[in-house]
């Protein structure tokens, strides 16, 4: 769901991820202010999550979940003490104006004290270029950004994911307006020592928020990054710089297939020579379950259940992380290009839980089109075998295979099937030789239960019969009698990508009679049945 952005542009570095983010890491690695925090360190925080914006602009759903989560995180794995984190929901202008000055207040006391701070602004709601809107109220964006960078901490960061309207991953709003950028004359001004601001997009995207991720991308892959998939050294720290080059992959990776577009986060530090912040210390918090991510894959943990919300994203190629979460139960799923592997795990406080000891149960590729997360379609190949009461008369049972390719969609299932049946009848010296060639075509709705699926749906075909008579002087009898088969059937798969199936229906076909009389038309019901095996890809 498109969000308005910050462009990071003039004095500094400016880049964003899309043309030279090979450089990032690297230029982030001195990132921003501050020695690692210590005891002599105190750590401030306003969160401000906006909902409402101008009287025109939709409600946004998860700016105050943003907020939260960021503050979760901060408090439980960055040394950020409950009473020196403010979470502002849905305030106006003099509000958020009159909480910074406060919070300023108090770090300058630290100061006097020889003490050294750090603050950091987040931002998530509606914006344009010129100012925050904040329920019918503005805050320029160049007042908000001097509160922030004119504040006595030794490392001052603003992070801005800046949302104009909407909901799930669709544009929100009708209209453009313009980027929410800096102020154009910042490069005359320099950029104050210790300042860094990182910016959800870069100039001419949107920010975007998700209903699966209930959050905004650029948020979740951030607080994931501090959580531990960003500790790329394995110190148990993660810095501002790998924090920063995490969460800008991850969030370009979840935007490529958006309606909204890919969406690029974008930075404006200075560095003078200072070393690196660290913003969480995942590796060193006690308190919290330890759950390592050995095996490549996209993983996301979602609280308790299947439904429940995501709690965590990572993606692993190569080098495997830790991930530090609070004890509890959650519903783990890794995604893979062609499957998906489910598994409840319980983690314990302190506990280590390795992923690769989890009880995985595989969902295959049909299975992970049918539910909306993988490919749009996948396909199989079956033979079958069976038959059914016969159609024409004096043939009780008509024996039959076929062949069958299926095509697995979100929403239904197609099938298309070529069958061959014969049968012989003999009766008082007279031989029948009856040969069908029939064409189907049909949906189906699957319903995946684990390894074993049920489905039901309807076929609508045709069948060229063929009669030849032996034993007395008769001439052939051909008709083309069309049909419509309804039908159950249920599939189990014993191992990856090998099906067995059965199933079997009634169906109702149009068949000419011919006599001595004048010829007849009957609709005959009869039972059908088949079982088959095949394989999918």
């Amino acid at each position: 769901m498109p969000r308005a952005h910050l462009r990071v542009a003039g004095v500094g570095r400016a880049l964003s991820l899309g043309a030279r983010g090979l450089a990032a890491a690297g230029l982030l690695l001195a990132l921003l202010a501050a020695a690692p925090s210590h005891a002599g360190e105190s750590r401030y925080a306003l969160l401000i999550g906006a909902h409402r914006g101008n009287a025109d602009e939709p409600v946004l759903r998860y700016a105050g979940s943003d907020t939260e989560r960021l503050r979760d995180v901060l408090v439980s794995l960055g040394d950020f003490l409950p009473e020196n984190v403010l979470v502002l929901a849905d305030p106006n202008a003099d509000r958020v104006r009159t909480a910074l000055a406060r919070m300023n207040a108090r770090i300058r006391e630290e100061v006097a004290h020889d003490r050294s701070s750090v603050l950091l602004v987040f931002y998530s709601g509606h914006a344009d270029a010129e100012s925050l809107h904040l329920g019918g109220t503005l805050l320029p964006w160049e007042e908000l950004r001097n509160l922030t960078s004119g504040s006595a901490a030794a490392a001052r960061l603003l992070v801005v994911d800046a949302c104009r309207s909407g909901q799930a991953t669709r544009v929100k709003g009708t209209r453009l307006a313009a980027p929410f950028a800096l102020p154009p004359d910042v490069e005359t001004r320099g950029m104050p020592e210790g300042f860094a601001i990182l910016s959800s997009s870069s100039a001419g995207e949107n920010a975007q928020e998700s209903d699966a991720l209930q959050g905004s991308f650029f948020t979740h892959h951030l607080v994931a990054a501090l959580r531990g998939m960003a500790d790329h050294g394995g110190d148990g720290l993660v810095s501002l710089a790998e924090a920063y080059q995490y969460a800008a992959d991850r969030t370009v990776a979840s935007t490529v297939a958006t309606m909204g577009g890919v969406q690029h986060p974008t930075y404006l530090y200075d560095l003078k020579g200072r070393s690196e912040l660290v913003l969480t210390r995942p590796g060193r918090v006690r308190g919290l379950a330890s759950v390592r991510l050995s095996e490549p894959g996209q993983y996301f943990f979602r609280k308790e259940r299947r439904e429940g919300a995501v709690v965590l994203e990572a993606n692993i190629s190569r080098e495997a992380r830790t991930a530090r979460l609070m004890p509890g139960r959650y519903f783990v799923q890794r995604r893979l290009p062609d499957r998906l592997y489910e598994a409840p795990v319980v983690a314990g406080g302190e506990q280590s839980v390795d992923l690769t000891a989890a009880p995985w149960s595989v969902v295959e590729l049909d299975q992970l089109v049918r539910k909306g997360g993988g490919p749009s379609t996948s396909s199989a190949l079956s033979v079958w075998g069976g038959g059914g009461s016969g159609v024409l008369e004096g043939f009780p049972f008509t024996p039959a295979i076929s062949v069958q390719l299926s095509l697995d969609t979100a929403a239904l299932t197609l099938d298309a099937q070529v069958e061959l049946a014969r049968s012989v009848l003999v009766s008082e010296g007279l031989e029948r030789r009856l040969t069908a060639t029939a064409l189907r075509a049909g949906a189906r709705k699957v319903f995946d239960l684990g390894s074993f699926s049920l489905s039901g749906g309807v076929r609508l075909g045709a069948t060229y019969f063929d009669q030849r008579f032996t034993g007395r002087i008769a001439p052939p009898r051909w008709q083309l009698s069309p049909h419509l088969d309804t039908l159950v059937r249920a599939d189990v798969r014993p191992t990856r990508g090998f099906f067995l199936g059965v199933e079997a229906g009634l169906r109702a076909s149009y068949v000419r009679v011919s006599s001595l009389e004048a010829p007849s038309v009957r609709t005959p019901v009869t039972p059908v049945f088949a079982v088959g095996a095949g394989m999918r890809w």
